[in-house]
């Protein structure tokens, strides 16, 4: 991501630049053509912060931007591999949440279940083909809660692949797998602006919004 200090070395380079071809081509230099400097670097800087936080996922910007916005709280369903160690029974589905805050240069990624067990991302990168296709690839850590590390699930790692569907994005669908060698299928759907930051707040909204939208007789 760029910094001031970044921005302000390459703005540095392109004074250089222009200042050494304007002294090639005979034209007289003088401090008075330094003084925008401040000036500039803090328009630079300035655009770049509103453009990176805000602007890529607005119009006329997003005609020139491929990386899609997933911004906002999605409601998930797993299917997992997972088996009860004591029966041997699936642990057939589960529902979460993601809470998703991207930039521009930057994707956080947050599993919440109802057991307070949470997953977050540390890489991923986005693949994007030229016919459009988008899928979204990930490397997670997982840490269950304290009462469940033990006998239950340990902290532990894994990967996944997302399809990114729709244009403005309405779903992700696709597989994980972990280093405890199992894995699943995931699909996030239904996705609201407000974020939360545990699975029962983000509950509870979903639900305050329901009986607003449907109230009881």
């Amino acid at each position: 991501m760029f910094t001031r200090n970044s921005i302000s070395v390459l703005l540095i380079i392109a004074v250089i630049t222009w200042g050494a071809f304007l002294w090639f081509l005979g034209i007289q230099l003088t401090w008075e053509h330094a003084k925008p400097y401040s000036l500039t670097l803090a328009v630079l800087t300035g655009g770049w912060t509103l453009f990176n936080k805000y602007l890529w996922r607005k119009w006329p910007c997003r005609l020139f931007v491929r990386t899609p916005n997933l911004n906002g709280m999605w409601k998930v369903a797993l299917q997992s591999t997972y088996r009860d160690p004591e029966t041997r029974e699936p642990k057939g589905r589960i529902d979460a949440y993601i809470a998703i805050r991207q930039t521009f240069t930057s994707l956080s990624v947050r599993l919440m279940t109802a057991g307070e067990h949470e997953s977050f991302l540390v890489a991923s990168s986005f693949d994007i083909n030229d016919d459009g296709t988008t899928y979204l690839y990930g490397v997670y850590q997982g840490v269950p809660s304290i009462s469940d590390r033990k006998e239950v699930t340990a902290i532990h790692y894994g990967s996944f692949r997302y399809k990114v569907i729709g244009s403005p994005v309405t779903r992700l669908s696709g597989h994980y797998w972990t280093d405890r060698e199992t894995g699943g299928s995931i699909d996030l759907f239904d996705r609201r602006s407000e974020l939360f930051d545990s699975f029962a707040s983000a509950e509870a909204a979903r639900k305050n919004i329901r009986e607003t939208e449907h109230p009881l007789p």
